[in-house]
């Protein structure tokens, strides 16, 4: 497969092919520079291929929605990262429970005060790589 961040943009991955076995972990490991984030970003369909395909247990990944998709791998990066959105978002990404279930969850794990001293609570602002 071949992939670049942008359509005018060179190939950052050319004629790469790799093959998984169904059930195996795996590390991706490289100097600075080599590729790692570039795979996986192909992998997460965060940007779409220039060539070739990736397929999952013989299903090519372009033909599946990028929720199912992205709910079936999973990835431990080396640095963690954070994206910019709310404390809700970073709790319940698929937006799929209450605010109680939620609360619920920060009792459990004794962060339920700390949540409801800042303001706006569960709609509070997460910056980028957690700025604030």
């Amino acid at each position: 497969m071949g992939f670049r961040y942008k359509p005018q943009d060179p190939l950052v991955l050319k004629n790469v092919s790799v093959h998984i076995r169904s059930g195996e972990k795996i590390g991706i490991v490289g100097r600075t520079g080599a590729g790692k984030s570039s795979l996986t970003m192909a992998l997460f369909r965060i940007n779409e291929l220039a060539s070739g395909s990736i397929a999952i247990d013989g299903m090519d990944i372009a033909k599946v929605g990028v929720k199912t998709l992205r709910s079936a791998i999973a990835i431990i990066p080396q640095t963690p990262v954070l994206f910019k959105g709310t404390l809700r978002n970073y709790l319940d990404p698929f937006n799929q429970y209450s605010d109680d279930a939620l609360w619920a969850c920060l009792c459990k794990i004794e962060l339920a005060d700390r949540i409801a001293s800042v303001d706006g609570k569960l709609e509070s602002p997460v910056e980028e790589n957690g700025e604030n």
